[in-house]
């Protein structure tokens, strides 16, 4: 009898130490697989899971729109705090996100300073309102430090794009809500921006055949290579479209003019995704074999746009944008009023922007240093009737180039040679 006894509480003790230790197995294995999805530093989930679920959306034909967030001057805010006070704001911004997640929707740290948003099955206006939501929550919620900042808060900019409305395939998906990011945080920060794009408003405003419908896709694939190879090119082109209009604007340009200024300004640097990228992202003002391998890009983008004829009126904007008014630019040496108006008010947009944009090679100039700089190149570079009214519209709309910095100084990259004193 004891015999018995004994065998069963010694399969009784030896059940449970398996129960026990398959139980700690499955923790584990549990845990690895939390591990595995989850960011380690915010408990948000992480860049692979959120990629795991765009997938599975997009598997299933799901509509659903994403929220791309970057907190603004972060950098500032590690420099200013360190690293160990930076990790500290991050768990606290994944908190106040984390408040505002709904039923069904997804939340991650796609990357360093940037959180994504999954919204499965949320329309565009329903993005927007969400989008804003975010932000004006991140906005009001109190972060320790952040009257360091220079709006003495922690503020985030946020992107959105849709699925299919903007997009059918992932990488173009996320290219837009990327894009969308970056032009709020490049025309004011702290802002909600919906994808839009130049292109589509071209093939819907312009009378185009389905051959000039081919040639704008091209285009697009052209425009999304030279945003690849170098961002600071992208974003400046975004500066110098608002600049440019604006200043269409305030001399009264008529609707037909404004809108091909537009298009024209933002294809105006699309030649450069000939150039080597070598040149084109180099670190260091250009050698002159450089300089005369970066100026053929007027006229590659010349001939990638004539390829449509209702473009035809974009086409003296593109060629002659860095015609001087002196006449000693390029290509072909116009001077004074022989430069297309259109021309020569993107000369002075694209010149203010390359002012007050850190990059490598040169000092970022404050809004008043580059107004001097314009005033002083008036009548050898710039038309000397366009200058005043240009700082007019700019102390209107302020400075665009104000997250230029982060953006120079981390691709490097480069362009035409910097504005000095005297030859801008």
């Amino acid at each position: 009898m004891f015999v018995h006894l004994g065998g069963a509480i010694a399969f009784s003790v030896l059940t449970n130490l398996i129960g026990l230790t398959y139980r700690d197995y499955f923790r584990m294995v549990n845990h690895f697989k939390e591990l595995a999805i989850r960011d380690e530093l915010t408990g948000l989930h992480n860049h692979r899971y959120i990629q795991s679920q765009i997938d599975e959306l997009l598997a299933n034909k799901q509509p659903f729109a994403l929220l791309m967030i970057d907190i603004d001057h972060f950098r500032q805010y590690n420099e200013t705090w360190g690293h160990v006070q930076g990790d500290e704001a991050l768990k606290e911004l994944a908190s106040v996100l984390q408040e505002h997640l709904g039923e069904g929707e997804v939340v991650g740290r796609y990357s360093g300073e940037e959180f994504m948003f999954i919204l499965p099955g949320s329309t565009i206006d329903q993005a927007k309102a969400k989008a804003e939501a975010l932000r004006a929550a991140v906005e009001r919620h109190p972060f320790p430090g952040e009257e360091q900042l220079p709006d003495r808060r922690i503020t985030i900019s946020v992107g959105i794009a849709h699925y299919p409305e903007m997009a059918e395939e992932k990488r173009e998906l996320l290219m837009m809500v990327d894009d969308a990011l970056y032009r709020g945080k490049f025309t004011g920060r702290n802002k909600v921006s919906l994808y839009t794009s130049v292109l589509e408003e071209m093939k819907k405003e312009l009378a185009m055949n389905e051959n000039d419908q081919e040639i704008v896709k091209t285009i697009k694939v052209f425009l999304n290579i030279l945003n690849s190879k170098d961002r600071y090119t992208f974003a400046h082109t975004e500066r110098d479209v608002l600049y440019a209009v604006a200043l269409g604007k305030r001399l009264g340009l008529s609707e037909e003019s404004l809108r091909y200024l537009r298009f024209g300004a933002f294809l105006h640097d699309i030649g450069k995704v000939e150039i080597p990228i070598e040149v084109l992202t180099k670190r260091g003002p250009l050698t002159h074999d450089e300089w005369e391998i970066m100026k053929q890009h007027v006229e590659i983008g010349v001939n990638i746009v004539k390829a449509i004829p209702s473009l035809a009126p974009c086409i003296p904007i593109i060629r002659h944008h860095h015609e001087r008014y002196d006449g000693t630019g390029y290509p072909d040496g116009l001077r004074g009023t022989e430069i297309p108006l259109e021309a020569r008010i993107l000369t002075i947009a694209d010149s203010f922007d390359a002012m007050t944009t850190s990059r490598p090679y040169q000092r970022k100039r404050t809004m008043e240093e580059a107004f001097t700089e314009l005033r002083f190149c008036a009548g050898r570079q710039f038309d000397p009737d366009l200058v005043e009214p240009f700082i007019e519209v700019v102390r209107e709309i302020g400075l665009l180039s104000e997250s230029g910095e982060d953006a120079g100084a981390a691709s490097g990259a480069n362009g035409d040679p910097a504005p000095a004193k005297g030859t801008v």
